[in-house]
């Protein structure tokens, strides 16, 4: 799809979608003479979430977002930024989250003959484990790979897995910028129910929109609690 046919799906100038494909919202899939070619599935994907004020967040927050909403505690944000974010997260809806979180990682479609244990699981592959099966209330897929991997692994991890770009390639390879402070170590609820909540299969999206609801209501919850549990100790 050309940037032109982009701005018109997604109602914004081509000079946007240009800056979009370069902070990596859309997925470039090669350059002819100059201009951008990109991957319609990620121009659709972008156009159907529902859209809200405000710049996305930078990688660094996103994460410390979906960690904070898995349950981790998080150790690399100061203390004024992450009570402004968890202010945030107190008010924000799931579909705001989504639209919030989407610049959490570099996105590429790829092909390759190798297996997918370099990659962290995510979306449809994190369905293969039953809990997450069982949480999200879908049957696990064979549809593809889709996971996690840090920067720094890149090209590592493309070479093990004989990894190459191609548009209608079945790997999602989601690719995390070294300075996140997510480690990319092991799975996070959230990330699976935003990667989800992006699909094109109605579904999946259903369900991935379902959970983060869920975990933005405890979140909010918990940390009203915690709240008032600092403030009685502060009064005493």
């Amino acid at each position: 799809m050309t940037t032109v046919a982009g701005a018109e799906v997604l109602g914004v100038s081509a000079r946007q979608v240009a800056r979009l494909a370069r902070t990596g919202e859309l997925t470039v899939t090669r350059t002819v003479a100059g201009a951008l070619l990109l991957d319609g599935a990620s121009v659709h994907r972008l156009a159907k979430q529902d859209r809200h004020n405000g710049r996305p967040w930078t990688a660094t927050t996103a994460w410390t977002a979906l960690a904070l909403l898995s349950g981790e505690r998080v150790d690399w944000l100061d203390n004024s930024a992450m009570s402004r974010l968890r202010h945030r997260l107190r008010a924000s809806s799931a579909s705001e989250l989504c639209w919030m979180t989407r610049r959490r990682a570099t996105v590429q479609q790829m092909q390759g003959w190798g297996k997918d244990t370099g990659l962290l699981p995510s979306g449809v592959s994190a369905l293969r484990d039953q809990a997450m099966s069982e949480l999200f209330d879908l049957t696990a897929v064979e549809r593809g790979t889709d996971g996690y991997m840090r920067a720094l692994d890149f090209a590592d991890v493309a070479t093990t897995l004989g990894l190459f770009e191609d548009v209608e390639g079945d790997v999602t390879v989601r690719v995390v910028p070294e300075d996140a402070g997510y480690g990319v170590d092991h799975v996070l609820t959230a990330a699976v129910a935003v990667d989800l909540a992006e699909s094109l299969d109605t579904r999946e999206s259903a369900a991935g929109l379902r959970v983060l609801a869920d975990l933005l209501d405890a979140f909010g919850c918990s940390d009203v609690r915690a709240g008032r549990r600092d403030s009685g100790r502060l009064a005493r």
